[in-house]
């Protein structure tokens, strides 16, 4: 039983993980500290905001040396 637990568990702390990045990219695009630090100021880790990154299917690109993560299908900022 120790098993099921654990993975409801898991899967609990990845569908948070995923509302809260998707709730941190909805109004655009962020540099990935700045989504980092709010995740983590709401209990997520590192470990579970990249699972969440996957799933949502997160675009990384690469601006002036940082990183900007976006919500697919947002417009492109200018």
């Amino acid at each position: 039983m120790a098993t099921v637990d654990y993975f409801k568990r898991q899967q609990e702390l990845n569908r948070r993980a995923r509302q809260v990045l998707h709730d941190i990219l909805a109004g655009g695009p962020q540099p990935y500290q700045v989504v980092y630090e709010q995740a983590v100021a709401q209990g997520i880790s590192k470990a579970a905001l990249m699972t969440a990154k996957y799933v949502l299917h997160i675009r990384s690109t690469r601006v002036n040396g940082r990183h900007i993560w976006e919500l697919r299908g947002t417009p492109k900022a200018a």
